[in-house]
């Protein structure tokens, strides 16, 4: 999705709509930071893929101290430092990461750069992993699939900026390959399910802590816009175990294969995804049926509220962080153009005939992956380099990721935590706590700089992520 940015430019028409060329002289979008399942960060002016960041996209730390960099771009900056973050769950490792930064710096730091290091640092380990498991060594072999697929996942992220955007879903093939390798390692192996869903079905990964079918909690992880399954690895995945939870890595409408491989777009309404996963997990018999919570990472911390305003079921729920309105973190300038009802042909001919041309590379990129999980014509058109044409759909569908209207329906004890220097929802976790039912039990938690967990999503800091969603669930379902 698209970052908050005031526009300033030429007042409104007389009808109140956005005056067409205030849009350009504003500045769609800078080169801002993209996040795991989040938004963009904007600035006035347009920004060329290998320029520093605006100061918004990665603010200081009190004292004025700069944030801890490895880039100056604050894209390939926030990804990178998601991946390093991992390395305590050794999904990464430190020294891999540094060398592969080194190597793009060195090289001269753009998307194509990053993906050209990163998919050659993921290639080197799958193929080490190959000689570990024929050589008997399994430990070795599911360490180096692990740290494979998350470098084939950060060079995924990035693919649609390069040369090689028509290359994804092979991309995301290799990486699959890699973390379902990974996957039948572990002990007990992470189980691949099939959970039925309306006339197909969603995949998932079931991780146990034994073999023994003994009823245990159970917390879904539902990852977020943009966001892999090895990324929940650290955020979640591993935590739950530790701790004799079972955890269902899930994949739904938009997100994983479902996207990457069957183009199946993201639903706003993800009740419909939930309340079936809740029948399956329901049925089996290491479930506890009364204590399944579902944890929502970036984004889809609204649509876990979301879904718990109608499926009642759930034990427990985690926004994380709090997300009230998808659409609020698209820019002001882009969000004027559909006030006061403007008609979809005005949308998207101001879309088409004067900002989609002047977007910069950088500006196109964004685009192209914050719509793709939206729909098939802005996945192919991504894909094949183009820009999309039909804007106005796509706006109307971000209007209804808001579970707003609906907090006051959950029921469930639910914690809402929230991120200091989030770049991308800045200031929403506080409302979705505060709309959420008096005498709910509910709790808000605020990571800090202070304890290094600031940015969104706290990607240098999962295991204090962990510690506090964790520590919470324990009270009410562990």
């Amino acid at each position: 999705m698209l970052g908050s940015g005031t526009g300033q430019g030429e007042p409104d028409g007389p009808d109140g709509r956005v005056a067409r060329r205030a849009v350009l002289r504003a500045g769609v979008l800078g080169a801002g930071a993209l996040g795991a399942g989040g938004a963009v960060a904007t600035a006035a002016g347009a920004a060329a893929a290998s320029a520093a960041p605006p100061a918004s996209a990665v603010p200081a730390v009190p004292g004025g101290l700069p944030p801890f960099a490895l880039f100056a771009q604050a894209d390939l900056n926030f990804e990178t430092l998601i991946a390093l973050g991992s390395a305590g769950y050794g999904t990464s490792e430190v020294g891999e990461i540094v060398t592969a930064v080194n190597a793009i710096n060195a090289a001269g730091p753009s998307y194509q750069t990053y993906f050209d290091v990163f998919s050659a640092t993921a290639r080197r380990l799958g193929t080490l992993a190959d000689r570990e498991l024929a050589a008997g060594h399994r430990v070795s072999a599911r360490s180096a699939y692990l740290r494979a697929a998350t470098y084939w996942d950060v060079s995924l992220f990035f693919v649609l900026g390069t040369r090689f955007h028509a290359r994804e879903a092979a991309v995301f093939a290799a990486m699959q390959r890699n973390w379902a390798a990974a996957c039948a390692l572990s002990d007990p192996p992470w189980e691949f399910v099939r959970i039925p869903y309306g006339n197909t079905w969603l995949p998932g990964y079931f991780l146990r802590p034994g073999d023994a079918n003994v009823r245990r909690p159970t917390v879904i992880l539902n990852n977020g816009s943009d966001g892999q399954n090895v990324d929940l690895v650290a955020f979640g995945g591993a935590a739950a175990l530790e701790r004799g939870y079972n955890a269902l890595i899930l994949e739904g409408p938009g997100q994983g294969s479902v996207l990457f491989e069957r183009e199946i777009p993201f639903r706003p309404h993800w009740e419909h995804v939930i309340t079936p996963v809740m029948d399956w997990l329901a049925a089996r018999p290491d479930v506890a049926a009364k204590r399944i919570g579902i944890t929502g990472w970036s984004m889809c911390g609204e649509s876990v509220v979301r879904a718990a305003a109608f499926e009642h079921r759930l034990a427990a729920v985690v926004a994380d962080p709090g997300v009230r309105d998808a659409w609020l973190a698209f820019p002001e300038i882009i969000r004027r153009l559909f006030r006061d009802g403007a008609p979809k042909a005005e949308v998207n001919h101001v879309w088409n005939t004067e900002i989609g041309p002047a977007l910069t590379p950088a500006e196109r990129y964004t685009f192209a992956k914050r719509s793709e999980l939206f729909g098939r014509p802005y996945l192919r058109a991504a894909r094949a380099g183009r820009v999309f044409t039909d804007l106005y759909d796509l706006g109307q569908t971000i209007m209804q990721v808001s579970c707003g209207p609906v907090v006051r329906q959950v029921t469930s004890p639910t914690l809402i935590t929230g991120y200091q220097e989030d770049m991308f929802y800045a200031g929403q976790a506080i409302e979705v706590y505060q709309l959420l039912r008096p005498g709910l039990r509910k709790r808000f938690h605020r990571f800090t700089t202070a304890e290094g967990a600031e940015f969104h999503d706290a990607p240098m800091a999962p295991q204090t992520r962990n510690q506090v969603v964790f520590d919470w669930l324990d009270t009410i379902i562990g």
